[in-house]
């Protein structure tokens, strides 16, 4: 009897602890809460890898304002990256980075939720949780700070209030995936850290508590591709590093070469059935070589439909993983490296059904008509991308000044 009785005391404790996590956020989020809206939908737009220093690029900055005009999101979520690595040693430098952007989203009065990436704070004066700071002083910035000390900045969970905005129908996770490993000799990115997972897990669990014992359908952001993602790849062929020589692998399904990378001397593809019109693959999905546990424990504790990164800036698919969806977005900006493909995400919820979600990427080329002389003259010198050289940004941004003062 005292043993039951020590059992039900320790679980009792337990969920004692899980409430004053979920109090001690909901005490941080005294903004408007995010709710469905009357027709019952709740869209995000995701804008990743902006990458951007202190002149901000005049393309860059007129898709977001399209983007906010046209697709009218209820929230923004920024995957990462969002400013360049290695400013100058100055703070009013990093903020005039940060306010390019998030000024827009002032403007519009959009609600705006951030994660880390690699490049925040790499070679940058600020720390993660110095810039927190600089987000915080816009009204639209809806992130909330860590509730209780974990590795990295800037992990933590939204609600999406029904119409009326009185029951929590949906949760948005975030979480900082870190930036290069050090937990280990493997080398490469980091990942999402093993107290984040227990948060994450504990946190479910008092979600679910709160909610009669139901798990709460939720979506998940990050910046870096959680490494499940090569259990859904075909690995294709086999390149011997000393000679050269490419041994071809047996694949159970079908896929396309254009869709198809390499990574330690492999070669990697896409299944044809994950293909559609947003699908490219144009560089390695740069994920860490180990994993702490985090997609399983999605799996295992939660609901959670989809996990949206950026990161890889000329990528873009849905892959699903035992049930979870692995959302690969690409860069948005002009002002970190891409191709023809930039583009931004936009995920689309139902409150009549939330078993599923809708996704799109709106590309650049979506809105814009690249044969109109002058703005494909300021796509050229604007572009940080390979395929134009030097002196094809040279010439390009004499024609377009000269059909600016011309025109």
């Amino acid at each position: 009897m005292k043993k039951i009785l020590a059992i039900i005391l320790a679980l009792v404790s337990l969920v004692g602890i899980t409430a004053m996590g979920v109090s001690a956020q909901a005490e941080a989020q005294e903004k408007e809460p995010l709710k469905f809206g009357d027709d019952g939908k709740f869209k995000i737009l995701q804008i990743s890898d902006i990458q951007d220093r202190i002149i901000f690029r005049p393309l860059t900055k007129m898709f977001i304002e399209d983007l906010l005009e046209k697709e009218n999101p209820d929230l923004v979520v920024l995957t990462g990256d969002n400013i360049a690595p290695g400013c100058p040693k100055l703070d009013w430098y990093i903020e005039k980075n940060i306010d390019n952007f998030m000024k827009i989203f002032e403007e519009k009065k959009v609600p705006v939720a951030i994660v880390y990436g690699n490049h925040d704070a790499d070679r940058n004066c600020m720390t993660k949780e110095e810039q927190w700071e600089v987000y915080e002083k816009y009204d639209c910035f809806v992130g909330v700070g860590d509730s209780e000390e974990l590795t990295g900045y800037g992990t933590y969970y939204l609600p999406v209030m029904d119409k009326e905005g009185n029951e929590q129908k949906f949760t948005l996770w975030f979480f900082d995936s870190q930036m290069y490993n050090d937990e280990n000799d493997l080398g490469g990115y980091g990942c999402v850290a093993k107290d984040q997972v227990e948060w994450y897990i504990k946190t479910e669990k008092a979600l679910a508590a709160e909610n009669g014992g139901k798990l709460i359908p939720s979506f998940a952001f990050q910046h870096i591709i959680v490494p499940e993602v090569y259990e859904m790849l075909y690995k294709v062929s086999e390149t011997d590093p000393e000679t050269g020589a490419v041994t071809e692998l047996e694949v159970e399904g079908e896929y396309d070469k254009n869709h198809t990378f390499m990574k330690n001397n492999a070669t990697y593809a896409i299944p044809m059935e994950f293909i559609d019109e947003d699908t490219f693959l144009s560089e390695t999905c740069c994920s860490p070589e180990y994993t702490n546990g985090q997609a399983a424990a999605m799996i295992d504790y939660g609901k959670v439909l989809g996990i949206a990164v950026g990161h890889d800036h000329k990528n873009s698919f849905v892959i699903p993983y035992k049930g979870l969806d692995i959302v690969q977005t690409p860069t948005a900006s002009f002002g970190s490296y891409g191709d023809d493909n930039r583009g931004a995400r936009v995920i689309t919820l139902d409150e009549s059904d939330l078993s599923d979600y809708e996704t799109d990427v709106i590309f650049f080329r979506d809105y814009y008509d690249l044969s109109d002389e002058k703005l494909y003259n300021q796509y050229v010198f604007n572009s940080d991308y390979e395929k134009y050289s030097i002196g094809d940004r040279i010439k390009a941004m004499v024609k377009y000044y000269w059909l600016k003062i011309t025109d």
